[in-house]
């Protein structure tokens, strides 16, 4: 079962995804990537960059199986994980036999795969919380999620300003842009509103002056 701080980290996380995934596409325009030295050929002009990195992470979006005759594509592209995660959680509900597994999310027919897979995966997402590969499953999408929010310049701005966590006791709370505080130990990722931290610390505090 994925805790609920976990559980609430992976929702933000995949609502946050189409967004990154936007500014992922933006990145790979003409002229976004560095550019390399002056080319001569039959072409009049060099050909222009690309990032390398953005275009590994978004890779193909198909759920089909992708032509790789030369062997150089990636083993999993980064965006494939959103789709191949859509794709366990609705077979393993339809072999639970749930009608859910059946609901469609609401969209357009024209969606692209991930975009699909990313709706698929917020409204199963409770679900999904309780099934034995609850953790892998956040692992993975954190992990993609931290990577797009990289390569695209931290649109989503990292923690700072790290500060004792009342519930692990580790120095590992920051505060959010929102101004929630997080805690970025595995084993708590606890999420507390300001006043929560300060009900939290006051309570840790008493507890070990009592102690």
């Amino acid at each position: 079962m994925l805790p609920t701080p976990h559980l609430d980290r992976l929702r933000t996380q995949l609502r946050q995804m189409p967004e990154l995934i936007t500014l992922a596409h933006l990145a790979l325009l003409p002229g976004s990537g560095r550019r390399g030295a002056r080319v001569s050929g039959a072409t009049r002009t060099a050909p222009l960059p690309c990032r390398i990195d953005v275009l590994s992470a978004i890779g193909p979006t198909s759920a089909a199986a992708v032509t790789d005759p030369y062997g150089d594509q990636a083993v999993e592209p980064g965006l494939g994980i959103l789709a191949g995660w859509a794709q366990v959680v609705l077979d393993d509900r339809r072999r639970a036999n749930d009608w859910s597994a059946w609901a469609r999310p609401h969209g357009r027919a024209t969606e692209r795969t991930v975009s699909v897979a990313i709706k698929v995966l917020l409204l199963h997402l409770d679900w999904s919380a309780d099934r034995p590969y609850a953790r892998d499953l956040a692992e993975e999408i954190g992990q993609l999620h931290a990577h797009l929010n990289r390569i695209t310049g931290q649109p989503f701005a990292g923690l700072a300003r790290r500060q004792p966590c009342p519930r692990c006791h580790l120095l590992t709370v920051a505060v959010r842009p929102d101004g929630m505080r997080e805690c970025s130990s595995p084993d708590c990722w606890a999420v507390l509103s300001e006043q929560e931290y300060a009900d939290r610390a006051e309570q840790a505090l008493a507890e070990l002056a009592a102690a």
